[in-house]
């Protein structure tokens, strides 16, 4: 594992026949930042709307990397500067899923992701060492080559999700719904 298998980041379209379908609460899901505290979701963001994307397999991840810029500078970088055009109230998170035979070496991969992860992007990325079948299921992560995003509003209600690689009417779908908020 080089890269981040999983990112909590961002919630689009939601499938008629998710189990996760918007309106419904996001599991109890036990992150941590790389720092090693603890940030369990929904619980460390409920308050404002947050983008959460989830990948755990490497073809995902690589499909997940391809939102990285656009949703950096959309939704993370925007609110640093004074001359962003709009600047969203959102909590922005990456979550790197390790599972299977990952979790025995869980500690070096997350040291790992650590050391290849841009100093700037760092506090926007969580880790999940453990049994993910559970939350595949919650989540109905139905394709595993592909990253799911989910928007969850400030209660930790799903109120959006979209999954694939990044597009420009995939971005422009999770900023109009930002912009209901």
């Amino acid at each position: 594992m080089k890269k981040l298998i999983v990112f909590i980041f961002l919630s689009v379209l939601a499938s008629a026949s998710a189990l996760a379908q918007t309106g419904s609460a996001f599991p109890n899901f036990p992150t941590k930042k790389l720092n090693g505290q603890a940030f369990p979701l929904p619980d460390s963001v409920k308050g404002k709307y947050s983008i959460i994307g989830v990948a755990f397999s490497k073809k995902a991840e690589e499909s997940l990397l391809t939102w990285y810029q656009p949703a950096y500078q959309t939704f993370i970088q925007k609110k640093k500067t004074m001359f962003a055009s709009e600047v969203y109230n959102v909590n922005t998170y990456f979550v790197a899923v390790i599972t299977g035979t990952n979790k025995i070496a869980g500690d070096d991969v997350v040291k790992k992701i650590k050391e290849n992860t841009q100093k700037e992007l760092q506090p926007y990325i969580l880790t999940y060492i453990g049994e993910f079948a559970s939350y595949k299921k919650l989540l109905n992560i139905t394709e595993s080559d592909e990253p799911y995003f989910f928007i969850l509003d400030e209660k930790g209600v799903i109120v959006h999700i979209t999954k694939g690689a990044y597009s420009a009417a995939k971005l422009a779908e999770v900023e109009e719904v930002l912009s209901e908020e």
